[in-house]
């Protein structure tokens, strides 16, 4: 087997001396990144409730499945990174900000500590506490290792944060934008190819990580090149992370290292757990993890008030969920119905709706009106619109951007005459013909109490 070659200093003298003093003197620059990162980390999980909202909206309503939930579970981790950040990073400020302030007690007091000196107090404790405590210079030496860890460990959360982000807009990319324009045989045969190249991949990675394979030189070397292929999916910081990860590899015993690693993996699934459900809760009211009814169910459409699916209840700056109408109580005669459009629609749509050859050989301007005209055809002959009985045949929807977020969205206004005083439902479905399964878009129970 051959032997590494002994380490060597690759700095000259004075570049050794410069990095020393560059080390004394990052204690300052600890604590302004420090403080930066907690009032930055403090926005993002905001921003990405914001973000997550316009995406789930815009372009994931009505996806259900591993397409709903890889984007839920991603964002998820990315808010458990930012809580596990600013930790870090939080810990290392009060870490620092009391190493200054040692530093500055040992500026008074160059000695340090005298413990023959403590009064109210034994020899035998002074005896002990010399032994349990040491010198003041040792204790702030090891202080100041111990927060560059901390804060060297913070930025591999960074680092993972970072990753996690990149990885969210691949999923977004693949399941909201390409997932739509590919019918249903040929997402499955890449889906196939994907499972296939997958499987080779695991495969080989178990073979060259045998030892036998790896003890051999050629094993040895496919084994490295094959490792290598993993840098593409660090996104360019594979730099960054390994020198971090291999200092903490090269000077740790590696027992130490798979205990250190375990306890932070199992907290980190932990806190990715909750989160998960947490936020699984925010997005749909009507699943309640941690605060659970015996007799309570929103399953059921017909049977739950949805705060969205009102526009006297909903608040300004929140999305509809799927549709909504203009109260919960109604004394009009007519009923304002809205109807969201995501962009996870699609997938439904572009396979009921085929676009007319004719459309693509006219002239651009011509084109967009004849494209608007069949559009709004054919959205009005898939969408059926029920009110307790009667069903809308042709609801005359027209496009609009509905509310403050401007939402994109379907809107009309029904003149039912079957209204009853009380309770009645309202039913939207999207059905190609009178023999086609319906896929449900929402149900919304309502009252009418017309005024006298």
């Amino acid at each position: 087997m051959t032997e590494l070659p002994p380490t060597q200093p690759s700095l000259l003298p004075e570049q050794q001396e410069k990095l020393r003093e560059l080390t004394a003197q990052s204690w300052n620059l600890e604590l302004v990144i420090s403080g930066a990162a907690l009032f930055a980390i403090l926005q993002l999980p905001d921003l990405l409730d914001l973000a997550f909202d316009y995406l789930r909206y815009n372009f994931m309503s009505h996806t259900n499945g591993i397409s709903g939930l890889l984007p839920s579970l991603a964002y998820s981790m990315m808010k458990a990174t930012c809580y596990v950040l600013f930790l870090a990073f939080l810990t290392n400020f009060v870490m620092r900000a009391f190493w200054v302030g040692l530093v500055g007690l040992l500026a008074v007091y160059p000695t340090g500590i005298h413990y023959d000196r403590i009064p109210f107090s034994t020899p035998y404790a002074q005896k002990r506490m010399a032994e349990d405590l040491g010198p003041l210079d040792a204790y702030i030496l090891r202080l100041d290792q111990r927060c560059n860890i901390v804060f060297a460990v913070a930025f591999l959360f960074v680092f993972l944060l970072v990753f996690v982000a990149f990885a969210y807009l691949q999923i977004i990319l693949v399941y909201s934008f390409i997932r739509p324009i590919l019918s249903a045989d040929v997402l499955y045969v890449i889906k196939q190819i994907a499972l296939g190249l997958f499987a080779i991949f695991f495969l080989i990675s178990i073979i060259l990580s045998l030892p036998v394979v790896r003890s051999s030189p050629t094993g040895s070397k496919l084994h490295y090149q094959f490792t290598a292929l993993s840098r593409l999916m660090y996104w360019g910081m594979y730099k960054p992370v390994g020198f971090i990860i291999n200092t903490f590899y090269s000077h740790l015993p590696a027992k130490k290292i798979l205990r250190v690693l375990s306890m932070m993996m199992v907290v980190f699934v932990v806190l990715i757990t909750v989160e998960f459900l947490a936020d699984f809760t925010r997005v749909d009211r009507r699943i309640s993890v941690f605060n659970q009814r015996h007799l309570y169910t929103a399953r059921q459409d017909s049977l739950f008030v949805n705060p969205t699916a009102y526009d006297n209840q909903r608040a300004e700056d929140e999305y509809v969920d799927a549709a909504s109408i203009q109260s919960d109580v109604i004394s009009e005669s007519f009923i304002r119905l809205y109807i969201a459009y995501p962009k996870a629609l699609d997938t439904l749509l572009t396979r009921l709706a085929k676009t007319p050859a004719r459309i693509d050989t006219l002239p651009k301007r011509e084109k967009r009106r004849e494209f608007a005209i069949w559009s709004s055809e054919q959205i009005s002959q898939l969408m059926r619109i029920t009110v307790n009985d009667s069903l809308y045949s042709s609801p005359d929807l027209l496009f609009t951007q509905f509310g403050q977020l401007q939402q994109r969205g379907w809107q009309t206004v029904l003149i039912p005459t079957n209204l009853r005083l009380g309770k009645n439902i309202i039913k939207i479905d999207i059905q190609s013909d009178s023999l086609a399964k319906p896929t449900e878009i929402s149900t919304i129970p309502f009252w009418y109490v017309p005024d006298k």
